[in-house]
């Protein structure tokens, strides 16, 4: 085998859901601006998926102590949103063949989600796959700002498998995991499910490998 672990991104790559994304992006207005925070003011243009300009604007009003709680609070409205996604969910044909041979190979497995670890381990289990992963990693393992696109979520990952950054592939749908990927040093293959398509791909990196889905990384070891 080419690579001694392989990580895998969840939604769209291993099981097709139906995440509101759009409430997912709208979870820090309603959950803070009840709470009387300034969103708008907060994020301006800045990506309202990223928590780092709260963590910013909470520091230079010296109110960093209040993150751990407001963390919790948008974990747990985020984590609602997504397990509703995941009724009416399929896995993706094939995938469970696939983490057998890899399995049965030596390669070590894991899962990087955005989502919360709570889910991810629901879904897993949900479709016979929670046995195959020696690690899980969801948004709230090691906090947002770790979460993908950071290369640290790899770092994560690399580490909890007991591997190198060059030793493992991640597999994912997403130019959100493309980037944490290459960031880190991290050889990435991109899948034509969820929202990967060749169009996508090609216009992110034109080096990227592309599989038809995630089911088919074992011509990529």
């Amino acid at each position: 085998m080419r690579y001694k672990a392989v990580a895998f991104d969840l939604d769209g790559t291993l099981v097709n859901t139906d995440v509101d994304h759009f409430a997912l992006d709208e979870v820090n207005r309603y959950v803070l601006m009840p709470l009387g925070f300034p969103v708008d003011e907060i994020w301006e243009d800045r990506d309202r998926t990223s928590r780092q300009p709260l963590y910013d604007w909470l520091e230079h009003h010296g109110r960093s102590s209040e993150r751990k709680h407001l963390d919790e609070l948008l974990d747990d409205r985020c984590l609602a949103i997504e397990k509703l996604g995941a009724e009416g969910s399929s896995i993706f044909e094939g995938i469970i063949d696939t983490l057998s041979e890899l399995k049965e190979s030596g390669v070590r497995l894991g899962v990087v989600t955005r989502a919360g670890h709570e889910y991810a381990e629901m879904l897993l289990a949900q479709y016979g796959m929670l046995g195959f992963f020696d690690a899980v990693h969801g948004r709230d393992d090691f906090g947002m700002s770790d979460a993908k696109p950071s290369p640290k979520a790899m770092y994560h990952m690399a580490d909890a498998l007991g591997v190198s950054l060059s030793e493992m592939l991640f597999v994912g749908d997403s130019p959100t995991d493309y980037r944490s990927a290459h960031d880190a040093g991290v050889d990435y293959a991109g899948v034509m499910t969820g929202s990967g398509s060749l169009e996508l791909w090609s216009s992110a990196d034109p080096r990227i490998r592309i599989i038809p889905s995630a089911a088919d990384v074992l011509s990529l070891m």
